[in-house]
């Protein structure tokens, strides 16, 4: 079964961008998580203002310099500069009267509060970009195989079994995970980012430009750095599929290593397989952790400036100690958010890179319709009409001719033998009617109607075929015989009960990720 876009039409649904494939298919839920993210950011915004209002209110007194003195509690407002706001501070709620011990107490609640609202923030957000990363892992490795599936026969003497699985398994998983933070993370951290810088300038306008120049710094020199790692981290996923598919040859061929006296052979050449995989991590690791390193230390330098020229600044009286606990608290959330950055961008090209060398595996000009794979539930009508062959020829990829000009007819209940010596192109001939080879020229005909355009619905279920290689699949024996008969269900499975609700949403996230229901 494949993919259907809902008008019974099926989709085909891995373009060459992976922000194209991630936008197309979770458009909405972005879209959805962004506004929850925004929703976010005044939360955010307030959880750094507070400290402030402790330290300068109840801590240090301001407010409170005689007796039964009270102050505003939900006071909120920006001291802005004048050239922007003419009167300097721009109110925005009054707020109602509190003594410095209630407003302590009130003033620490609300940071508690702000910490709760805030974690469940990031708890949603973080869920959900989980959740829309497995349905696209789920909807990509759908898509891969359901390629595999329509892959011309011809091409499978060219791919190897165990590459295919590492890369639907293993090389997609990153990739099906991103698709969480392709769209909300810039904006969820940079909306961090810029949120905290905001507060620092308002604080003071110099320790703010000290701020935004490391941060420039470390916005500019580490992704430049972290290029060659990207270019290692390609040629480690290469040389590891690579590696797969040999190991996958030595089980394969494992007879022949062991008739030939080859075995020390393929321990040589996997040692050197291995060799040159630990090369490239080893120069990873070394980059990756330089890069670490030079990374932490801006971000520690930063801090160091905010003590010794905030310090001054607060002894000069131009900044109160309030505001310069409040910009170094608001500093100390900003390196994680552009760190991680940072990070996403670096994995945003490794992202692309793999998503490009896996999907490019994965189309083919020459590859099936998924039109004649589509399910049908219907009993199939017998074939009315012979098979009709016009001027056949196969040729393989060394351009050898495996069949010649051939030309026959085959009648319905017609009984034949093809007799000939090995490799006179009988087995060849029997491949071309079950429709496992295409012809390279001329034309064959079932029914009237060109076999290579007929539905697998009919070719599978009115020709029958059995190859001398056929292979036994994982199952039971009576799997294995009964495997010819296994188009459709025969009947709609009944649930009841919690196996009905978990039918259901089990149905919707197949719905959800493309894949058949």
């Amino acid at each position: 079964m494949n993919v259907t876009d809902g008008q019974g039409k099926i989709a085909d649904n891995l373009p060459r961008s992976f922000f194209g494939f991630a936008w197309r298919h979770t458009k909405r839920q972005q879209l959805w998580i962004v506004f929850v993210v925004l929703a976010s950011m005044p939360t955010y915004f307030l959880s750094l203002d507070l400290p402030k209002r402790i330290v300068n209110g109840p801590i240090q007194g301001s407010g409170f310099e005689t007796p039964g003195a009270t102050g505003k509690f939900l006071h909120f407002s920006l001291d802005l500069p004048r050239w922007l706001y003419p009167k300097g501070t721009l109110e925005l709620y009054p707020g109602f009267n509190l003594d410095r011990w209630q407003m302590l107490v009130m003033l620490s609640l609300s940071v508690l509060t702000l910490v709760i609202i805030n974690g469940l923030f990031k708890f949603y957000i973080n869920t959900f970009k989980g959740l829309m990363g497995e349905r696209m892992l789920r909807r990509l490795r759908f898509e891969l195989v359901d390629r595999v599936l329509r892959f011309p026969m011809p091409r499978f003497k060219h791919i190897k079994p165990s590459e295919v699985a590492s890369m639907v398994k293993d090389e997609v998983e990153p990739i099906g995970g991103f698709v969480g933070e392709a769209f909300v993370t810039p904006v969820f951290l940079g909306g961090q980012a810029i949120t905290a810088m905001g507060f620092i300038m308002l604080q003071s306008f110099w320790l703010g430009l000290i701020a935004g120049g490391i941060v420039a710094v470390q916005a500019v020199l580490i992704p430049r750095l972290r290029r060659r790692l990207i270019e290692l981290g390609r040629q480690r996923q290469l040389t590891a599929r690579k590696l797969a598919g040999r190991v996958g040859e030595l089980v394969d061929g494992i007879a022949n290593v062991h008739v030939n006296d080859t075995s020390n052979l393929e321990r040589a050449d996997i040692a050197a397989r291995l060799g040159r995989i630990f090369a490239i991590r080893y120069e990873l690791f070394k980059r990756k952790y330089f890069v670490k390193f030079l990374n932490n230390f801006l971000a520690q330098v930063t801090p160091f400036l905010f003590y010794l020229i905030g310090g001054y600044f607060a002894l000069a009286g131009s900044l109160d100690i309030g505001q310069l606990v409040a910009v170094i608290a608001a500093y100390g959330g900003l390196p994680s958010p552009v760190r991680e950055l940072i990070s996403w961008d670096q994995q945003r090209l490794d992202v692309q890179v793999k998503y490009t060398q896996v999907t490019e595996q994965f189309h083919a000009a020459d590859m099936m319709e998924a039109e004649l794979q589509k399910a049908v539930f219907e009993p199939v009508p017998h074939l009315k009409g012979g098979y009709r062959l016009t001027g056949v020829s196969i040729t393989d990829e060394t351009g050898t001719k495996l069949l010649n000009n051939l030309s026959m007819e085959i009648s319905l209940h017609e009984k034949i033998a093809v007799v000939g010596p090995l490799n006179s192109g009988g087995e060849v001939l029997a491949d071309v009617l079950a429709r496992v080879i295409p012809e390279t020229a001329g034309a064959v005909r079932l029914a009237c109607r060109e076999l290579s355009k007929l539905p697998e619905a009919e070719t599978g279920r009115r020709i029958g075929y059995v190859p001398s290689d056929a292979p036994l699949f994982v199952g039971s024996l009576g799997d294995n015989l009964l495997y010819g008969l296994k188009h459709a269900p025969l009947r709609q499975a009944e649930y009841t009960g919690d196996q009905l609700v978990q039918h259901k949403w089990e149905m919707n996230e197949a719905r959800m990720t493309g894949n058949p229901v």
